[in-house]
């Protein structure tokens, strides 16, 4: 048996899902009336939309039941997922929520709305998060019972590879003559500190002839464009803009450069070391568990460009020192394929859905029982 999944969100995804997949969408704000910018990060809910999701979720547990609610982010999730057990009581499908980054550095330090949140996260019947660094904060901000469980991210291998058919493309694997490449992805929101990409480039450029690509869009774009509009270097970026597949692109790239504030994992490096990319990123966060120093990458202080500088021109300049990195960094991204971390997240409903009756328990214990999970 598999497990039937119903996906709560205020719009469609920037992603297509296929529901041949069992992946049933539900959304309350139609696409034509969406004006979102597709990187937004959109927290600001209105009450009459947090209600619609309210709504919805029980009107899905009336009709299909529903054995967990697994919410991503705490804001509103959390507050959702609180509403709908005040409402349902022991009823309650199985709350478990995941802890991305800024739910918790930033709307978990608001004074008004982090005690709301920490409120609506005791509610939960397990809380994760994606890095060790994160759940240490989450566990401080919002003065937790306990530490949430660590379930890192996970990389889909069959998106994120290297491939023959992309290795002329690559500078530093068969010494082609064309410039190194370095590509950066991003939201280009503030706390991914894309102008200091935009200066740290400059300067690796001023000791090797490199190109620039930026996948993504948001917030920041237009400053980065004017700083290198300002030092002519138009001609040196490209601007690929939001990728529903970006796999490909980073096979072309040579090194992936990271410049955040704050980062609680970093999906981007993973799967750009799945690619076989080293990445340069600053030190932060739960950057260090995903990127070993000097083995799969490099991590420099978050106000050093000159290390960030040197360690891009040392990696961009040496092809056995690259080769070796290289290969290093695709080892480590088969950890975190989903084929490992998946199932983490399968034990843990089972074990929740275990705890709720002596008939479920047994059900479990021979696995023929179809788990209907919600992700919001």
């Amino acid at each position: 048996y598999g497990h039937q999944i119903h996906l709560f969100s205020r719009s469609a995804p920037f992603d297509t899902w296929d529901q041949a997949d069992g992946i049933i969408p539900h959304y309350i704000v139609p696409q034509r009336e969406n004006s979102l910018h597709p990187a937004a990060l959109h927290t600001a809910w209105t009450a009459g939309e947090t209600q619609a999701l309210l709504d919805q979720i029980l009107k899905v547990i009336e009709i299909d039941g529903l054995d967990i609610l697994h919410f991503h982010y705490a804001d509103p999730f959390a507050l959702v997922a609180a509403a709908l057990k005040q409402r349902l009581g022991p009823a309650t499908p199985k709350l478990v929520g995941t802890l991305h980054g800024t739910d918790v550095v930033i709307q978990g330090r608001d004074p008004h709305k982090g005690p709301q949140l920490a409120s609506a996260l005791r509610q939960a019947d397990a809380l994760t998060t994606v890095s060790i660094n994160l759940a240490g904060l989450a566990t401080y901000i919002f003065d937790l019972p306990a530490l949430p469980r660590v379930i890192p991210n996970f990389v889909d291998l069959s998106r994120f590879h290297i491939s023959s058919r992309h290795q002329d493309e690559n500078n530093l694997k068969n010494g082609c003559s064309r410039k190194p490449r370095i590509v950066h992805i991003s939201n280009f929101r503030p706390v991914k500190n894309p102008q200091r990409m935009a200066h740290i480039f400059m300067a690796i450029r001023e000791q090797i002839d490199a190109e620039l690509w930026l996948i993504g869009d948001g917030q920041e774009m237009a400053q980065v464009q004017a700083i290198f509009q300002q030092n002519d270097l138009e001609q040196r970026v490209r601007y690929c803009g939001l990728q529903p597949n970006v796999g490909p692109l980073l096979r072309q790239a040579d090194l992936l450069l990271m410049t955040s504030q704050y980062e609680s994992f970093c999906l981007a490096a993973l799967e750009a070391m799945a690619c076989g990319i080293p990445v340069l990123a600053t030190h932060v966060g739960g950057l260090p568990e995903v990127v070993r120093h000097e083995e799969t990458g490099y991590l420099f202080p978050i106000d050093d460009h000159a290390a960030a500088v040197a360690w891009a021109v040392q990696i961009l300049s040496n092809r056995a020192q690259y080769e070796v990195i290289r290969q290093n960094a695709i080892t480590h991204a088969q950890r975190f394929g989903e084929d490992h971390i998946v199932p983490m997240y399968e034990s843990l409903y089972r074990r929740l859905l275990a705890e709720r009756s002596p008939i479920v328990a047994h059900e479990l214990s021979i696995a023929a029982y179809p788990t209907a999970t919600v992700m919001v």
